[in-house]
């Protein structure tokens, strides 16, 4: 009876911990997990679930194309939780690069025999006539318009100025949350990371606009797109709510081949 009496006590025990742990978290308040830069001078990365290879790259500085290459993986880029990737990259051939690769690769053909000489019949000789100089037809057509002009490319994330640019130690623009908030995606792309985010952000969404750049967003809210997702510029992606007490913000960066570049430089 005594020992049935400690085992009750016990599991009491235990079982008012876990309440008590438990009204210690916010509901609905998702785990925060910090994907930042792991340790100085790392060389491989294990990959757990929800990683992307993009998601990857974007943590470590690193251009994903090259990044696949050096771990032997193509598209569509997939990678599998417990899998060790090595932290390098290594050069990508351009277009130009593969097609000269494979014009040298090629066999050559059987020479051809050389076409015997005819001889042209001498024709009367007629006057010649003046033609009439054109110009060449695509000069003639109207000329493109200049990026930003007519069809709207590009948005601002945020209708509001940022409060900390792009810097030393900015790789993005930041902006304050004081209302409701509602992010725009900043150009037609394919979302190719929407999880947890890094640096003590709750969220983090990338969206891929061309092989070379990239832009992402950080923040503390509500995730409106999903991966593989295609959206278009002006987009909401996500939405933003004030919290007492508490400072929100938007991360905002753009990367060209893995390096942040600043977003005030393409986006007016």
């Amino acid at each position: 009876m005594a020992r049935k009496f400690v085992s009750v006590c016990r599991w009491m025990s235990v079982l008012s911990l876990s309440v008590c742990l438990a009204g210690c978290i916010a509901p609905g308040s998702p785990v925060v997990t910090d994907r930042s830069v792991g340790k100085p001078n790392q060389t491989t990365y294990t990959v757990v679930r929800g990683d992307t290879l993009y998601s990857i790259a974007w943590r470590f500085d690193l251009d994903y194309r090259r990044l696949a290459a050096a771990n032997k993986i193509g598209p569509p880029y997939t990678i599998y939780p417990g899998q060790v990737l090595g932290l390098k990259e290594k050069n990508v051939p351009t277009l130009q690069q593969k097609r000269a690769t494979a014009t040298v690769a090629k066999a050559p053909g059987k020479p051809k025999a050389a076409p015997k000489p005819q001889v042209a019949t001498p024709k009367p000789a007629k006057p010649s006539v003046a033609r009439r100089s054109e110009p060449p037809r695509s000069a003639t057509k109207s000329a493109p318009k200049p990026a930003g002009q007519g069809a709207k490319t590009w948005y601002q994330p945020l209708p509001q100025k940022p409060t900390a640019l792009f810097g030393k130690n900015n790789k993005g623009l930041d902006y304050a949350i004081s209302s409701r908030a509602r992010v725009r995606n900043t150009r037609n792309g394919e979302v190719v990371y929407a999880g947890n985010g890094i640096a003590g952000f709750e969220r983090l969404v990338i969206v891929k606009h061309s092989s070379e750049l990239l832009s992402a967003y950080s923040f503390n809210g509500k995730m409106l797109v999903a991966e593989q997702q295609r959206i278009n510029g002006g987009m909401v992606i996500a939405e933003i709510l004030p919290r007492p007490g508490v400072g929100q913000t938007l991360h905002f960066e753009l990367r060209r081949k893995g390096m942040p570049i600043d977003p005030q430089t393409l986006i007016r």
